[in-house]
């Protein structure tokens, strides 16, 4: 075999895997998206100052976020919805690449600081419109 020919086959090869990847990536994205809403967004966790790109679900009980890179489908990250606050936007955009003008808003509970988040302006009111609505079956038997 010519090195010409060992090149075009590890081309051919790379260009399969990136594909396949691609294809895996989709198949995952499909699959998280059948549990519930999702939305891309960055998320900082208390004490760093870098912010990670990945995917939000908005779940029956909880707020899943997952790596958009991954290839798991469990989340890498989950807050459970009861009793979690979210902030009003900061007022200076997040400038993140793959979220135009992001907003960021804090996460908390109580007193503890579970993350930051970077959402489109567009998904913000989403986010916080499933947060502050009550899980099916909460408060049922309310008179």
């Amino acid at each position: 075999m010519s090195t010409l020919q060992v090149v075009e086959v590890l081309l051919l090869a790379g260009c399969l895997l990136l594909a396949l990847w691609l294809v895996v990536l989709w198949l995952r994205r499909r699959a998280l998206a059948a549990h519930g809403p999702m939305c891309p967004c960055a998320v900082r966790l208390p004490g760093s100052s870098r912010w990670r790109l990945g995917l939000l679900r908005m779940g029956v009980r909880d707020l899943d976020w997952f790596s958009v890179a991954g290839l798991t489908t469990s989340p890498s990250m989950s807050w459970a919805r009861e009793g979690m606050e979210i902030s009003t936007p900061a007022p200076e955009p997040v400038s993140l690449p793959g979220l135009d003008s992001a907003v960021a808003v804090t996460l908390t509970r109580g007193r503890e600081h579970l993350a930051d988040l970077a959402v489109e302006p567009k998904i913000y009111p989403a986010v916080r419109s499933w947060l502050e609505s009550a899980p099916p079956g909460h408060n049922v038997n309310v008179t």
